[in-house]
Protein backbone atom coordinates (compact mmCIF):
# COMPACT_ATOMS: atom_id res chain seq x y z
CA UNK A 1 0.00 0.00 0.00
CA UNK A 2 2.41 2.50 1.23
CA UNK A 3 4.38 1.82 -2.48
CA UNK A 4 0.92 2.87 -4.33
CA UNK A 5 0.79 6.25 -1.92
CA UNK A 6 3.68 7.06 -3.38
CA UNK A 7 3.21 6.65 -6.94
CA UNK A 8 -0.53 8.30 -6.74
CA UNK A 9 0.86 12.04 -6.74
CA UNK A 10 3.87 11.62 -9.86
CA UNK A 11 2.59 13.00 -13.04
CA UNK A 12 5.00 13.99 -15.47
CA UNK A 13 8.10 11.49 -15.31
CA UNK A 14 10.43 13.56 -17.14
CA UNK A 15 11.85 15.34 -14.09
CA UNK A 16 13.24 11.94 -12.47
CA UNK A 17 16.80 12.83 -14.01
CA UNK A 18 16.70 15.75 -12.26
CA UNK A 19 15.80 14.15 -9.09
CA UNK A 20 19.26 12.90 -8.33
CA UNK A 21 21.14 15.85 -8.40
CA UNK A 22 22.13 18.56 -5.15
CA UNK A 23 20.39 21.29 -7.28
CA UNK A 24 20.36 24.02 -4.41
CA UNK A 25 23.58 23.07 -2.98
CA UNK A 26 25.00 23.61 -6.83
CA UNK A 27 22.99 26.58 -7.52
CA UNK A 28 24.71 28.07 -4.02
CA UNK A 29 28.14 26.88 -4.52
CA UNK A 30 31.21 29.18 -4.37
CA UNK A 31 34.85 28.91 -5.77
CA UNK A 32 37.60 28.43 -2.72
CA UNK A 33 38.66 32.09 -1.51
CA UNK A 34 42.19 30.64 -3.02
CA UNK A 35 41.20 29.35 -6.14
CA UNK A 36 42.94 30.82 -9.15
CA UNK A 37 41.68 34.62 -10.59
CA UNK A 38 39.64 33.80 -13.96
CA UNK A 39 40.56 35.77 -17.17
CA UNK A 40 38.37 38.55 -17.81
CA UNK A 41 35.85 37.33 -19.87
CA UNK A 42 34.53 39.64 -22.83
CA UNK A 43 31.68 41.36 -22.97
CA UNK A 44 28.86 39.42 -24.07
CA UNK A 45 26.05 41.12 -26.49
CA UNK A 46 22.70 41.50 -25.61
CA UNK A 47 20.06 39.40 -26.89
CA UNK A 48 18.82 42.44 -29.07
CA UNK A 49 22.30 42.91 -30.64
CA UNK A 50 22.78 39.25 -31.75
CA UNK A 51 21.88 38.07 -35.06
CA UNK A 52 20.00 35.12 -36.04
CA UNK A 53 23.34 32.97 -36.93
CA UNK A 54 24.75 33.66 -33.61
CA UNK A 55 21.45 32.98 -31.65
CA UNK A 56 21.39 29.70 -33.79
CA UNK A 57 25.06 28.61 -32.91
CA UNK A 58 24.67 29.25 -28.69
CA UNK A 59 21.84 27.21 -29.11
CA UNK A 60 23.85 24.62 -30.64
CA UNK A 61 26.44 25.07 -27.65
CA UNK A 62 23.83 25.01 -25.12
CA UNK A 63 20.89 22.72 -25.48
CA UNK A 64 19.06 24.80 -22.18
CA UNK A 65 18.24 27.76 -23.90
CA UNK A 66 14.88 28.08 -24.25
CA UNK A 67 13.96 28.58 -28.11
CA UNK A 68 10.52 30.66 -29.57
CA UNK A 69 8.02 28.19 -30.82
CA UNK A 70 4.47 26.69 -30.60
CA UNK A 71 3.68 25.18 -27.41
CA UNK A 72 4.19 21.74 -29.44
CA UNK A 73 7.64 22.98 -30.73
CA UNK A 74 8.14 23.67 -26.80
CA UNK A 75 6.57 20.66 -25.37
CA UNK A 76 9.30 18.98 -27.80
CA UNK A 77 11.84 20.71 -26.48
CA UNK A 78 10.95 19.89 -23.11
CA UNK A 79 11.04 16.13 -24.06
CA UNK A 80 14.74 16.63 -25.89
CA UNK A 81 15.82 18.53 -21.81
CA UNK A 82 14.48 15.27 -19.96
CA UNK A 83 16.47 13.05 -22.01
CA UNK A 84 19.65 15.21 -21.87
CA UNK A 85 22.36 13.35 -19.63
CA UNK A 86 23.60 15.17 -16.87
CA UNK A 87 27.00 15.33 -15.88
CA UNK A 88 26.66 17.64 -13.16
CA UNK A 89 25.01 19.26 -10.83
CA UNK A 90 25.13 22.57 -12.87
CA UNK A 91 23.77 21.06 -16.06
CA UNK A 92 21.15 19.68 -13.35
CA UNK A 93 20.17 23.66 -12.20
CA UNK A 94 20.39 24.66 -15.76
CA UNK A 95 17.94 21.74 -17.15
CA UNK A 96 15.99 22.52 -14.45
CA UNK A 97 15.71 26.50 -14.93
CA UNK A 98 15.16 25.56 -19.12
CA UNK A 99 11.76 23.21 -18.07
CA UNK A 100 10.75 25.78 -16.03
CA UNK A 101 11.21 28.76 -18.64
CA UNK A 102 9.77 26.23 -21.12
CA UNK A 103 6.50 25.25 -19.21
CA UNK A 104 5.76 29.16 -18.41
CA UNK A 105 5.94 29.95 -22.36
CA UNK A 106 3.59 27.17 -23.10
CA UNK A 107 1.13 28.78 -20.24
CA UNK A 108 1.51 32.51 -21.82
CA UNK A 109 0.46 31.53 -25.07
CA UNK A 110 -2.92 30.35 -23.59
CA UNK A 111 -2.57 26.56 -25.43
CA UNK A 112 -5.51 24.08 -25.38
CA UNK A 113 -6.62 22.49 -22.24
CA UNK A 114 -4.63 19.21 -22.91
CA UNK A 115 -1.15 21.65 -23.64
CA UNK A 116 -2.01 23.89 -20.37
CA UNK A 117 -2.36 20.54 -18.35
CA UNK A 118 0.53 19.60 -19.53
CA UNK A 119 2.81 22.41 -18.90
CA UNK A 120 1.11 22.90 -15.59
CA UNK A 121 1.89 19.52 -14.41
CA UNK A 122 5.77 20.29 -15.20
CA UNK A 123 5.81 23.44 -13.57
CA UNK A 124 4.47 22.39 -10.48
CA UNK A 125 6.99 19.65 -9.83
CA UNK A 126 9.88 22.10 -10.14
CA UNK A 127 8.74 23.51 -7.00
CA UNK A 128 10.38 22.04 -3.45
CA UNK A 129 8.32 23.86 -0.90
CA UNK A 130 4.79 24.75 -0.34
CA UNK A 131 5.08 28.23 -0.40
CA UNK A 132 6.62 27.98 -3.84
CA UNK A 133 3.15 26.19 -4.91
CA UNK A 134 0.48 28.08 -3.25
CA UNK A 135 2.38 31.51 -5.17
CA UNK A 136 1.81 29.68 -8.07
CA UNK A 137 -1.59 28.51 -7.48
CA UNK A 138 -1.97 32.32 -6.73
CA UNK A 139 -0.92 33.55 -9.47
CA UNK A 140 -2.91 31.10 -11.83
CA UNK A 141 -5.93 32.04 -10.27
CA UNK A 142 -5.38 35.78 -10.59
CA UNK A 143 -5.25 34.90 -14.53
CA UNK A 144 -8.21 33.52 -14.28
CA UNK A 145 -6.90 29.75 -14.82
CA UNK A 146 -9.04 28.53 -11.20
CA UNK A 147 -9.51 24.78 -12.97
CA UNK A 148 -5.46 24.67 -13.05
CA UNK A 149 -5.04 26.76 -9.79
CA UNK A 150 -6.68 23.94 -7.96
CA UNK A 151 -4.74 21.23 -9.49
CA UNK A 152 -1.39 23.07 -8.60
CA UNK A 153 -3.24 22.72 -4.56
CA UNK A 154 -4.08 18.99 -5.49
CA UNK A 155 -0.66 18.27 -6.02
CA UNK A 156 0.50 19.93 -2.87
CA UNK A 157 -1.62 18.15 -0.60
CA UNK A 158 -0.85 14.75 -1.74
CA UNK A 159 2.82 15.89 -1.19
CA UNK A 160 1.92 16.86 2.06
CA UNK A 161 0.20 13.00 2.59
CA UNK A 162 3.50 11.43 1.03
CA UNK A 163 5.52 12.95 3.33
CA UNK A 164 2.87 11.95 6.89
CA UNK A 165 3.34 8.10 5.34
CA UNK A 166 5.34 6.48 7.52
CA UNK A 167 4.55 9.62 10.43
CA UNK A 168 3.08 9.65 13.79
CA UNK A 169 -1.08 9.73 13.28
CA UNK A 170 -1.37 12.82 14.32
CA UNK A 171 0.60 14.46 11.17
CA UNK A 172 -1.66 12.04 8.63
CA UNK A 173 -4.57 13.12 10.39
CA UNK A 174 -3.99 16.97 10.09
CA UNK A 175 -2.62 16.45 6.60
CA UNK A 176 -5.87 14.21 6.04
CA UNK A 177 -7.76 17.14 6.97
CA UNK A 178 -6.62 19.33 5.09
CA UNK A 179 -7.60 17.54 2.20
CA UNK A 180 -11.21 17.25 3.66
CA UNK A 181 -11.57 20.93 3.84
CA UNK A 182 -10.11 21.55 -0.04
CA UNK A 183 -12.89 18.88 -1.01
CA UNK A 184 -15.50 20.82 0.82
CA UNK A 185 -14.72 24.12 -0.31
CA UNK A 186 -15.62 23.58 -4.05
CA UNK A 187 -17.46 21.27 -5.99
CA UNK A 188 -14.95 18.71 -6.88
CA UNK A 189 -14.01 17.24 -10.09
CA UNK A 190 -12.49 14.43 -11.70
CA UNK A 191 -8.87 15.40 -11.11
CA UNK A 192 -9.58 14.89 -7.35
CA UNK A 193 -10.43 11.47 -7.23
CA UNK A 194 -6.75 10.11 -7.00
CA UNK A 195 -6.08 12.63 -3.53
CA UNK A 196 -9.59 11.47 -2.37
CA UNK A 197 -8.50 7.89 -2.24
CA UNK A 198 -5.05 8.80 -1.33
CA UNK A 199 -6.26 10.33 1.66
CA UNK A 200 -8.79 7.09 2.73
CA UNK A 201 -6.13 5.11 1.95
CA UNK A 202 -3.85 6.88 4.79
CA UNK A 203 -6.88 6.91 7.18
CA UNK A 204 -6.82 3.31 6.76
CA UNK A 205 -2.80 3.39 7.57
CA UNK A 206 -3.25 4.91 11.05
CA UNK A 207 -5.08 1.75 12.00
CA UNK A 208 -8.22 2.95 13.08
CA UNK A 209 -10.96 1.86 10.91
CA UNK A 210 -13.61 3.90 12.83
CA UNK A 211 -11.56 7.36 11.89
CA UNK A 212 -11.12 5.52 8.19
CA UNK A 213 -14.48 4.93 8.22
CA UNK A 214 -15.39 8.70 8.75
CA UNK A 215 -12.65 9.98 6.02
CA UNK A 216 -14.30 8.05 3.52
CA UNK A 217 -17.90 9.10 4.35
CA UNK A 218 -17.04 12.73 4.22
CA UNK A 219 -15.06 12.52 0.82
CA UNK A 220 -18.03 10.57 -0.40
CA UNK A 221 -20.42 13.44 0.58
CA UNK A 222 -18.18 15.87 -0.69
CA UNK A 223 -18.44 14.20 -4.05
CA UNK A 224 -21.98 13.07 -4.27
CA UNK A 225 -23.11 17.34 -4.39
CA UNK A 226 -21.93 17.05 -8.59
CA UNK A 227 -24.04 16.27 -11.34
CA UNK A 228 -21.45 14.09 -13.34
CA UNK A 229 -22.60 10.45 -13.11
CA UNK A 230 -18.49 9.78 -13.18
CA UNK A 231 -18.42 11.51 -9.99
CA UNK A 232 -21.55 10.46 -8.24
CA UNK A 233 -20.76 6.44 -8.79
CA UNK A 234 -16.97 7.61 -7.24
CA UNK A 235 -19.39 9.14 -4.20
CA UNK A 236 -21.22 5.77 -4.41
CA UNK A 237 -17.79 3.52 -4.14
CA UNK A 238 -16.63 5.82 -1.29
CA UNK A 239 -19.72 5.12 0.73
CA UNK A 240 -19.54 1.41 0.63
CA UNK A 241 -15.81 1.40 1.62
CA UNK A 242 -16.89 3.73 4.86
CA UNK A 243 -19.21 1.13 4.99
CA UNK A 244 -17.20 -1.68 5.25
CA UNK A 245 -14.85 -0.20 6.91
CA UNK A 246 -17.32 0.19 9.68
CA UNK A 247 -18.28 -3.23 9.94
CA UNK A 248 -16.14 -4.79 12.80
CA UNK A 249 -18.68 -5.44 15.46
CA UNK A 250 -21.74 -5.31 13.47
CA UNK A 251 -23.68 -7.50 10.91
CA UNK A 252 -22.49 -7.94 7.63
CA UNK A 253 -25.75 -7.77 4.61
CA UNK A 254 -24.89 -10.40 2.01
CA UNK A 255 -27.66 -10.77 -1.49
CA UNK A 256 -27.34 -12.28 -4.80
CA UNK A 257 -28.50 -15.43 -5.83
CA UNK A 258 -26.50 -19.17 -6.25
CA UNK A 259 -24.81 -20.78 -9.37
CA UNK A 260 -28.07 -23.01 -9.18
CA UNK A 261 -30.85 -19.88 -10.07
CA UNK A 262 -31.97 -19.92 -6.02
CA UNK A 263 -31.65 -16.70 -3.81
CA UNK A 264 -28.76 -16.78 -1.42
CA UNK A 265 -30.41 -17.31 2.50
CA UNK A 266 -27.47 -15.85 4.67
CA UNK A 267 -29.84 -16.49 7.42
CA UNK A 268 -28.78 -20.40 7.16
CA UNK A 269 -25.21 -19.16 8.39
CA UNK A 270 -26.66 -18.14 11.50
CA UNK A 271 -24.35 -19.98 14.68
CA UNK A 272 -21.68 -20.77 12.17
CA UNK A 273 -18.20 -18.65 11.72
CA UNK A 274 -18.37 -17.96 8.55
CA UNK A 275 -15.58 -16.12 6.02
CA UNK A 276 -16.82 -14.40 3.61
CA UNK A 277 -14.38 -13.99 0.21
CA UNK A 278 -15.19 -11.35 -2.64
CA UNK A 279 -12.63 -12.74 -4.62
CA UNK A 280 -13.12 -13.57 -8.93
CA UNK A 281 -11.76 -16.11 -11.11
CA UNK A 282 -9.51 -13.56 -12.97
CA UNK A 283 -7.29 -11.80 -9.78
CA UNK A 284 -4.28 -14.22 -9.19
CA UNK A 285 -4.80 -13.59 -5.29
CA UNK A 286 -7.47 -15.07 -5.09
CA UNK A 287 -7.00 -17.78 -7.03
CA UNK A 288 -3.86 -18.28 -5.09
CA UNK A 289 -5.61 -18.57 -1.72
CA UNK A 290 -8.06 -21.20 -2.50
CA UNK A 291 -6.11 -24.16 -1.89
CA UNK A 292 -4.94 -22.86 1.62
CA UNK A 293 -9.20 -21.37 2.04
CA UNK A 294 -10.15 -25.29 1.17
CA UNK A 295 -7.71 -26.47 3.92
CA UNK A 296 -9.38 -24.76 6.83
CA UNK A 297 -12.23 -25.86 5.44
CA UNK A 298 -11.74 -29.49 4.98
CA UNK A 299 -10.43 -28.67 8.83
CA UNK A 300 -13.02 -26.75 10.71
CA UNK A 301 -16.30 -27.26 8.62
CA UNK A 302 -17.58 -30.18 10.94
CA UNK A 303 -16.77 -27.78 13.52
CA UNK A 304 -19.05 -25.23 12.23
CA UNK A 305 -17.00 -22.88 9.62
CA UNK A 306 -18.18 -21.98 6.23
CA UNK A 307 -17.24 -20.05 3.47
CA UNK A 308 -19.24 -18.01 1.18
CA UNK A 309 -17.67 -16.76 -1.87
CA UNK A 310 -18.88 -13.48 -3.32
CA UNK A 311 -17.89 -13.17 -7.23
CA UNK A 312 -16.63 -10.23 -8.82
CA UNK A 313 -16.59 -11.74 -12.01
CA UNK A 314 -18.37 -9.86 -15.24
CA UNK A 315 -19.27 -12.73 -16.77
CA UNK A 316 -21.27 -15.63 -15.19
CA UNK A 317 -20.25 -18.33 -17.91
CA UNK A 318 -16.84 -18.16 -17.00
CA UNK A 319 -17.20 -18.35 -12.99
CA UNK A 320 -19.74 -21.12 -13.81
CA UNK A 321 -16.76 -23.40 -16.00
CA UNK A 322 -14.57 -21.56 -13.21
CA UNK A 323 -15.85 -23.30 -9.89
CA UNK A 324 -16.71 -26.98 -12.02
CA UNK A 325 -13.36 -27.03 -12.61
CA UNK A 326 -11.70 -26.62 -8.96
CA UNK A 327 -14.84 -28.66 -7.23
CA UNK A 328 -15.06 -25.55 -4.90
CA UNK A 329 -17.51 -27.15 -2.23
CA UNK A 330 -18.76 -23.62 -0.53
CA UNK A 331 -21.52 -21.53 -1.45
CA UNK A 332 -20.80 -18.79 -4.47
CA UNK A 333 -22.91 -15.81 -5.11
CA UNK A 334 -23.50 -13.87 -7.89
CA UNK A 335 -26.64 -11.30 -9.08
CA UNK A 336 -28.72 -11.31 -11.74
CA UNK A 337 -26.50 -10.66 -14.72
CA UNK A 338 -23.92 -8.76 -13.01
CA UNK A 339 -22.08 -9.39 -9.49
CA UNK A 340 -23.64 -9.60 -6.18
CA UNK A 341 -25.49 -5.88 -5.22
CA UNK A 342 -22.77 -6.85 -2.08
CA UNK A 343 -19.73 -5.64 -4.23
CA UNK A 344 -21.25 -2.31 -4.72
CA UNK A 345 -23.07 -2.25 -1.43
CA UNK A 346 -19.52 -2.43 0.65
CA UNK A 347 -17.57 -0.27 -2.06
CA UNK A 348 -15.19 -3.32 -3.05
CA UNK A 349 -12.71 -2.58 -5.44
CA UNK A 350 -9.60 -3.88 -4.44
CA UNK A 351 -9.74 -7.80 -4.43
CA UNK A 352 -9.52 -10.78 -3.05
CA UNK A 353 -11.52 -8.95 0.46
CA UNK A 354 -11.73 -11.56 3.39
CA UNK A 355 -14.23 -10.71 6.25
CA UNK A 356 -14.66 -13.36 8.94
CA UNK A 357 -17.83 -13.36 10.38
CA UNK A 358 -18.64 -14.61 13.89
CA UNK A 359 -21.11 -17.26 15.14
CA UNK A 360 -23.11 -14.33 16.31
CA UNK A 361 -23.27 -12.73 12.80
CA UNK A 362 -20.91 -9.87 13.86
CA UNK A 363 -18.00 -8.98 11.99
CA UNK A 364 -14.61 -10.42 13.96
CA UNK A 365 -12.37 -9.05 10.77
CA UNK A 366 -12.08 -7.46 7.85
CA UNK A 367 -8.72 -8.51 6.54
CA UNK A 368 -8.77 -12.31 7.20
CA UNK A 369 -6.00 -13.65 5.11
CA UNK A 370 -3.02 -16.06 5.49
CA UNK A 371 -1.44 -16.01 8.97
CA UNK A 372 -4.45 -13.49 10.03
CA UNK A 373 -7.56 -16.06 9.20
CA UNK A 374 -5.29 -19.34 10.57
CA UNK A 375 -4.56 -17.51 13.93
CA UNK A 376 -8.14 -16.41 14.29
CA UNK A 377 -9.44 -20.40 13.07
CA UNK A 378 -7.31 -21.62 15.82
CA UNK A 379 -8.74 -19.11 18.51
CA UNK A 380 -11.69 -19.89 17.50
CA UNK A 381 -11.70 -23.68 16.95
CA UNK A 382 -8.80 -24.89 18.26
CA UNK A 383 -6.35 -27.34 16.92
CA UNK A 384 -7.75 -29.58 13.88
CA UNK A 385 -6.76 -32.63 12.73
CA UNK A 386 -5.01 -32.50 9.52
CA UNK A 387 -7.07 -34.21 6.75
Amino acid sequence: MCGAIRGLWLMVPCLAALAAWPLMAAEGKKEPADAPAAEKPTEEKTTEEKTSEEKKEEKKVDPFIVPEGTPEELKSYIEKVSKTPLKNPQMAVKARRALGRAAEHIIAAQPEEKQMTYAVQLKMQLFSGQEQLAKFAEELKEDGHEKYARLVRNYGLRIELAKTERQDPRNQKKAIGDVLRFLKESPPELADRGLALMAGKMAELTGDNKYASGVYLSTARAFAVGKDEKLAEFARTLAGTSRRLALPGNEIRIEGRLLDGSDFDWSKYAGKVVLVDFWSTWSGSSVADLRKMKKHYDRYHDKGFDIVGVSCDQRLADLEKFVKQRDIPWAIVYGKDKPSPSVAYYGITDIPVKILVGRDGKVIRLNARGLKLKKELLKLFGPAEKK
